[in-house]
């Protein structure tokens, strides 16, 4: 331990130099006079001599500071705090010159970190809130309510630590840990360390706050354990920055935490690309902005190339080749977005219509305006080569490829386009080797489209190898209606999220779709939000009111829940 004693430093630097200065005036005075007599002439013994090397006084040593623990701590923050030397741990609060404990609304303290816990379910859980009165008034009942939306809430942090928290008077129903249980776990809830948060768990927010969001505020938040250093009163200096380090870390480190935002199909031609050039580039964006553009990461597939020769979009048109305004990129800035997918089976259009290849002019308005792409390019080779990003500290890749065609959609060793899936084995082992290299692989297929909410078969037998290769999340980003997902060897797999920027007036089970929200905590992949959204005003998608989220995803849980069958 670093001693703080400014008596003995002041010693050092002042007064020593000046005692030893005094001293060696002294010796350099001039002797006694001489007496005159007229007999004997008597001189005075010379003085002795003054060393010029007198060091100061020994340095008092300080007693250790006492440091008091509360006993309420839960031992993994008792064994965080370090030994240091000169530190003596007491019981005795009144003695002890710091006391580290939770925070009192009796007491200043001089710092404080927040140990921030979570409340979750199961992750096909159609409630996304409770209020904090509710979840207290369901914890103090004697007997499971029949409005409670879980059976009963499983944690392995003991029930004395929940007190602060949320003040359960009986709280039978808090189960200590899931072993003791032998019913179906699909009913429980779960409160848990926000590390220890997993993708199969689905973040409940309490009144509104979840650990999750964009601002998220340790003070503001019901499970917060807010943990203080406080002083005594002792007169002794101590400094912030030794404070500080007995302080026990927070366990909620946002400096460690990425978000990525992924969507659908974006296709702007037909019906929204006319919109976009008599209203404005940006109106398709506009109730999607701040939650797009608040992303560390923002993900967008589009499927149709740049041209500066596109015509002015026709919104009756009911063909299948497109073409977009180059002026459409603003929208894409607009929302932030960083990473663009090339998987999709339009890329191409432009050269079987009018023979020109402009994936290299789209590449090119991609980098100027600072965003980067995978799955497709100017040869075979870059379309199959994987985006590697780094981010506070977690490493994600992105690699994706078509399966669907057509055969004018994928780049050839000479020509550009879309990846080609072939036979997957270049795909599983991309995977694989990312793996090996530290990222977290994520994998998106332009796969065969089809109209329906479940998975079909084709689609489970080629995306749970992905899977088993490695890939935490594999997305088709083919579907232009919002599909089934399911937990598969350790990765999230959604068959579909549906249109984000893409019109199909007479299709109306197209109106609904996914914007999905990906949490990284240190190096893992914790968790998923699913955000819904809706078309309307033809161009222009929304967020769900609650009563349409709720109906869509019980639609969605319904079909996710025949995989479990095929698992």
């Amino acid at each position: 331990m670093k001693k703080i004693d400014y008596l003995n430093s002041f010693i050092k630097k002042f007064l020593a130099p000046l005692l030893t200065l005094s001293m060696v005036l002294s010796a350099c005075q001039s002797p006694a006079p001489i007496q005159a007599v007229t007999t004997t002439t008597t001189l005075p013994p010379p003085s002795p001599a003054v060393p010029t090397d007198i060091s100061p006084s020994p340095t008092p040593t300080l007693a250790p500071l006492k440091v008091s623990l509360s006993k309420d701590l839960p031992d993994n923050l008792l064994k965080a705090i370090p030994a240091q030397e000169g530190l003596l741990l007491t019981a005795d609060r009144q003695d002890a010159d710091i006391i580290i404990e939770i925070v009192s609304d009796d007491f200043d303290y001089q710092l404080i970190s927040y140990q921030v816990f979570v409340l979750a379910a199961p992750f096909f859980t159609i409630p996304d809130d409770i209020t904090l009165a509710e979840l207290r008034s369901h914890l103090t009942a004697r007997a499971p309510s029949a409005e409670a939306p879980f059976r009963g809430i499983i944690t392995e942090i003991p029930a004395k630590f929940l007190q602060p928290l949320i003040s359960p008077k009986n709280p039978q129903r808090i189960h200590l840990t899931t072993k003791a249980l032998n019913e179906n776990l699909d009913q429980y809830w779960s409160i848990l360390p926000f590390e220890s948060l997993v993708p199969e768990l689905k973040v409940i927010s309490i009144d509104g706050i979840s650990p999750l969001d964009d601002f998220f505020d340790p003070s503001r938040y019901a499970l917060s354990l807010p943990i203080g250093i406080r002083l005594t009163g002792s007169d002794r200096y101590i400094e912030p920055k030794f404070l500080n380090s007995l302080l026990p870390e927070s366990n909620f480190q946002p400096d460690h935490l990425t978000s990525l935002v992924m969507t659908g199909v974006t296709a702007m031609a037909r019906e929204t690309a006319f919109v976009m050039s008599t209203i404005s580039p940006l109106y398709p964006g506009t109730n999607l902005r701040d939650t797009m553009r608040r992303a560390d990461l923002t993900h967008i597939s589009n499927e149709v190339s740049f041209f500066e020769g596109c015509p002015f979009p026709d919104p009756d048109y009911d063909g299948f080749i497109f073409c977009s305004d180059p002026e459409y990129i603003d929208l894409f800035t607009y929302l932030g977005a960083d990473i663009i997918e090339l998987t999709g089976n339009h890329n191409n259009d432009v050269r079987a219509l009018y023979k020109i290849d402009t994936v290299p002019y789209t590449l090119d308005l991609y980098h100027q305006h600072g965003m980067q792409w995978y799955a497709g390019g100017t040869n075979l080779e870059n379309a199959k080569a994987p985006l590697k990003i780094e981010h506070n500290g977690n490493k994600i890749a992105f690699v994706g490829c078509n399966s669907y065609g057509p055969y004018m959609a994928w780049a050839t060793e000479d020509s550009s386009g879309s990846a080609p899936c072939e036979d997957w084995e270049w795909l599983k082992q991309t995977i694989t080797q990312l793996k090996r290299e530290g990222y977290l692989p994520i994998v998106t297929l332009q796969f065969q489209e089809d109209y329906l909410h479940t998975a079909t078969s084709n689609a489970i037998r080629d995306f749970r190898p992905l899977a088993e290769a490695g890939a935490v999340i594999v997305n088709g980003s083919q579907s232009h209606v919002g599909k089934a997902l399911e937990f598969y060897a350790d990765a999230l797999i959604h068959y579909g999220l549906g249109n984000l920027f893409f019109d199909q007036v007479d299709f109306y089970i197209t109106y609904d779709g996914f914007i999905q929200k990906h949490f990284f905590y240190q190096g893992q992949h914790i968790n998923t939000e699913l955000l819904t959204i809706t078309l309307e005003d033809t161009a222009k998608p929304r967020f769900m009111t609650p009563e349409e989220r709720s109906k869509f995803l019980q639609k969605i849980f319904d079909a996710s829940a025949e995989l479990r069958s095929t698992a």
